[in-house]
Parts: structure tokens; C-alpha cells; sequence
């Protein structure tokens, strides 16, 4: 994953993240989904620094 640029990257990632909280709740988060997980942090920790936005922010708080 790049730089979030657009609303179809977001959506990535907000699709992403609902597949791994579902999955927590179910007790059925793969490691790799876990390994995948820090990749998006970061991106989203980066990303929030750079555009300042509430949006990013919520996510990488979610994320996290």
C-alpha cells in the first residue's frame, strides 16, 4: 500500500480493519492478518502527520 492519496485507499483500509475486528470477534484473525497490521499503522501515523486529518486519525486509532 502507497501513500493515501484517495477515498478508494481509504476504503482499503476501513475495509481492512473491519475484516480484523470481525475477526477478533470470532477468534479468527490469521497471523498474517496481524503481520499486515503494522504496515497500516505506520502508513496511517505518516499520512495523519501529513494531512492533519480527523478521518486518518480515527483509523490509525482504530488500527491501533
Amino acid at each position: 500500500m502507497g501513500l493515501i492519496v484517495d477515498k478508494t485507499e481509504i476504503q482499503q483500509v476501513v475495509t481492512f480493519l473491519n475484516d480484523i475486528q470481525e475477526g477478533l470477534c470470532e477468534g479468527e484473525v490469521s497471523p498474517m492478518q496481524l503481520t499486515e497490521l503494522y504496515p497500516v499503522i505506520r502508513l496511517l501515523m505518516d499520512e495523519t502527520f501529513k494531512a492533519q486529518d480527523l478521518l486518518l486519525a480515527s483509523l490509525e486509532y482504530r488500527a491501533r
